[in-house]
């Protein structure tokens, strides 16, 4: 019982990971927002704003919206709620200091302050400045319970990195702990070092197939396309297609010291090669992918306190899944082989 204390460590972590990941709600923020007018300093103009896990209605009261633009804010005239996530804010005239884009920012003490770049944009063409400057009151901009952050575009799918990007590090994991073996093998041509390296990378597999089926449902919801010419994709795929080479290559070799020996040199040109396509590239060239090709990475811009503990349990909790699932694989195999 002792000795697998790691197996039920695994599973606790990948049970808290799939509870805290999908019982924790996402933050409030605002989905979008649309102005009135196209020319803002004729006169007043609304904004409608169409908010996520807002609580307008109920913090009605304590409510406060505002313009920014060029650092300096224009506080709205009134403020009318329609429901929990629909608001009406009625604006003054206002022409802009520098840019046409005003960010759009509300606030309130359930809540706390909710930011949208860019929200509208006006055609002035003459920068007036603006008519009216205010001091909004914010108290705090924190929102007052446990949430996942509010990202726009992203939405729900942020709950995705604890199942996307974990599996990519199991594979990984796996990936490392075969070519560990290839090398013990080369060292003292044990075939048993051959078998846990062969068994490692078929589950390694699996786990990259789960990273690209869940990489390509994210990519659907965020990009607009199941697959996009990315550098980290199609590294991946190139990865994917030598390893699954590297299976057929053993499995064209009938002597099995020779496999063992052609497919041990083989797997170790494959790593390196994978740490290039998908750990060196990306970040030498344009890519979409967080913490790549000049992208904000996720410890950055969206994994925050609320996130890592979850997404350190998931990476921890599918690691060692993968490696008691290739132990299993590997105590199969060698029964198989006794019982033969």
């Amino acid at each position: 019982m002792l000795r697998n204390w790691w197996k039920f460590l695994g599973v606790l972590l990948l049970a808290y990971s799939i509870y805290a990941g999908l019982a924790t709600p996402l933050a409030p923020g605002i989905i979008s927002a649309k102005s009135s007018a196209t020319y803002t300093s004729d006169s007043t103009f609304t904004v409608t704003v169409f908010g996520y896990n807002t609580r307008f209605q109920t913090e009605q009261s304590g409510l406060h919206a505002w313009l920014m633009n060029n650092d300096k804010p224009v506080c709205a005239i009134r403020v009318e709620v329609i429901d929990e996530t629909h608001a009406v804010l009625h604006f003054p005239p206002v022409a802009p200091i520098k840019d046409p884009l005003f960010t759009l920012k509300m606030h309130s003490t359930g809540d706390g302050l909710l930011v949208m770049e860019n929200a509208i944009w006006t055609a002035d063409t003459v920068t007036a400045g603006l008519t009216q400057v205010c001091q909004p009151k914010v108290a705090s901009e924190d929102q007052n319970y446990h949430a996942y952050p509010f990202r726009y575009i992203l939405y729900e799918s942020i709950r995705n990195l604890f199942l996307h990007v974990p599996m990519w590090f199991a594979m990984i994991a796996l990936l490392s702990w075969s070519l560990y073996n290839n090398f013990r093998y080369l060292r003292g041509f044990n075939i048993n070092y051959d078998h846990r390296a062969h068994e490692s990378v078929k589950v390694a597999l699996v786990f990259g197939m789960l990273g690209l089926i869940t990489g390509s449902i994210w990519a659907r919801s965020t990009w607009g396309a199941w697959w996009v010419d990315d550098t980290k994709l199609n590294g991946t795929a190139i990865t994917m297609l030598s390893y699954l080479a590297y299976l057929v290559l053993r499995n064209s070799i009938e002597d099995e010291q020779k496999r063992a020996r052609v497919s041990s040199i083989y797997s170790i040109f494959a790593y390196v090669m994978m740490l290039v396509l998908i750990g060196l590239l990306p970040r030498l060239n344009d890519s979409l992918h967080p913490g790549n090709g000049g992208n904000p990475a996720f410890s950055n811009y969206d994994l925050d306190n609320t996130m890592r503990p979850v997404f350190y349990a998931a990476v921890l909790g599918w690691i060692i899944i993968g490696i008691w699932i290739s132990g299993i694989r590997y105590r199969m195999r060698k029964l198989k082989e006794a019982h033969t």
